[in-house]
């Protein structure tokens, strides 16, 4: 074979090899804008169909995507459980011609809107709250706080852990219940074994709640003991 006809075998080879390639010179582009322009509709149309009070916010896709000629088709692959308020990653399945060919990764920002129990006064720790402090309000939030507060009736009567500024969505650990014995306070103090029963007084050394062990001190030995909160000026002992 002479040098002509190594070339034409040599030509034949290679357009056999880049006839055989799945990504053809004739492969077709699309631009980022493309990608989240067709992304964006199939997302909308799934939260929709969900009806979960989720709207997308912002879509993010980062990359040219580089596809075999053909009729381009998308689809949603997230489950309903996948959809949360927040920023998250979405898989998106992108078919040519009916055939999948790749899942690409698209960053969503997702609201959700809610409705919530706020304060129309900020609390500071340690301050009561009362069912005329609350009321309802509904908006879109990018990360709904979880145990929020679903029940106002719950809630009055408790004293705020921690300063809570007003229109912030409530949680519950935000709140316990309020102190019935304050530090300095002189506490009826019982001491129970089986039949005996003894009363006396303690001075608390800390706030304390029903349920609450606090320390006591007795005012004429200043001996400390360990104490059991029962009620307002009222506590048992731990061990004696």
């Amino acid at each position: 074979m002479g040098m002509v006809g190594h070339r034409i075998a040599k030509r034949m080879m290679i357009g056999l090899m880049v006839g055989l390639l799945p990504w053809s010179a004739s492969a077709q582009v699309l631009q980022r804008s493309e990608v989240v322009r067709e992304s964006e509709q199939h997302i909308k149309a799934v939260l929709e169909e969900e009806g979960m009070g989720l709207r997308l916010d912002r879509l993010v896709y980062r990359e040219e995507l580089k596809l075999p000629d053909g009729k381009v088709s998308w689809k949603v692959t997230a489950g309903q459980n996948d959809w949360r308020a927040g920023r998250q990653t979405i898989p998106v399945e992108v078919s040519v011609n009916g055939k999948m060919v790749t899942v690409i990764q698209v960053t969503a920002t997702l609201k959700q809107t809610s409705r919530y129990l706020v304060l129309k006064r900020p609390l500071k720790r340690g301050d009561v709250v009362s069912e005329a402090d609350l009321k309802w309000e509904e908006g879109e939030l990018d990360r709904p706080p979880v145990d929020l507060v679903d029940n106002p009736r719950q809630l009055a009567g408790q004293s705020a852990t921690r300063q809570i500024p007003a229109g912030r969505p409530l949680q519950y650990e935000a709140f316990a219940s309020p102190h019935v014995v304050a530090r300095g306070e002189r506490v009826q103090v019982a001491a129970i074994r089986g039949s005996l029963h003894i009363e006396t007084v303690g001075i608390a050394k800390a706030p304390g709640r029903i349920g609450e062990t606090i320390q006591l001190e007795n005012p004429a030995s200043h001996r400390r003991f360990d104490a059991r909160v029962t009620g307002p000026g009222r506590a048992e002992v731990v061990a004696w």
